[in-house]
């Protein structure tokens, strides 16, 4: 009987300058090595049924990441944690393993929103900020451009925005913390917000806190 178990797991550290291809392959050869049986798709390029929420960007650090995969051998959960725990390389945590009925909607259909924070650089003041958050939120639109297959695109980057508010960290150093739409329509991208408050992405230590599924 096949089995489908989702696995929620936290990167950091230098996993999270993998590429999503990287991290797949990474996974791939910790369930080689647990010993799991995996499914594998038919045709003639079989691959692991191993599914992932959404790509996490690389430089970008995650608290609970989502993916799914089919077994041929079920296993227990908690014995599922057990058996990874021990072969995953630094950087990677396993923070939950749960069954999934075989039948139930892709982690990438019932996507729905991501949440994020990100820590800016010391300094940086709090009134401009909060005015940056204040006018983000109160525009009716946010056209901003971008380049995608060597062309250049551009898209109203409000919609994708849920919520975005201040946050003080550790020692007041203060970040933003966003909710961004992510679905099949589109989703928004945290550096692009970091882009419109006039910050600059790779001076802010951004991490992925959860994904937001359907009900």
């Amino acid at each position: 009987m096949v089995q489908r178990l989702r696995i929620t797991f936290a990167r950091s550290g230098g996993v999270k300058y993998l590429s999503h291809l990287e991290l797949m392959r990474l996974w791939e050869r910790v369930l080689r090595r647990a010993g799991w049986r995996v499914v594998h798709s038919q045709g003639f390029n079989p691959h692991p049924k191993i599914s992932f929420a959404a790509a996490l960007a690389v430089g970008v650090a995650g608290e609970a990441e989502l993916m799914e995969v089919q077994l041929e051998v079920p296993r227990r959960p908690e014995e599922a944690a057990r058996e990874l725990a021990g072969r995953l390389p630094a950087g990677i945590e396993v923070r939950g393993v749960e069954e999934v009925p075989i039948e139930a909607a892709g982690l990438q259909r019932r996507l729905r929103a991501a949440e994020y924070v990100a820590m800016c650089p010391s300094g940086l003041s709090d009134d401009r900020l909060r005015l940056e958050v204040h006018r983000i939120l109160s525009a009716g639109s946010l056209v901003r451009s971008r380049k995608r297959e060597g062309k250049v695109q551009e898209y109203d980057l409000r919609p994708m925005i849920r919520s975005l508010e201040m946050v003080q960290g550790p020692a007041g150093r203060l970040g933003i913390r966003m909710e961004l739409r992510t679905d099949a329509q589109g989703a928004g991208r945290p550096d692009e917000v970091l882009r419109e408050m006039g910050l600059e992405p790779a001076d802010c230590e951004i991490t992925r806190l959860r994904l937001l599924l359907d009900e």
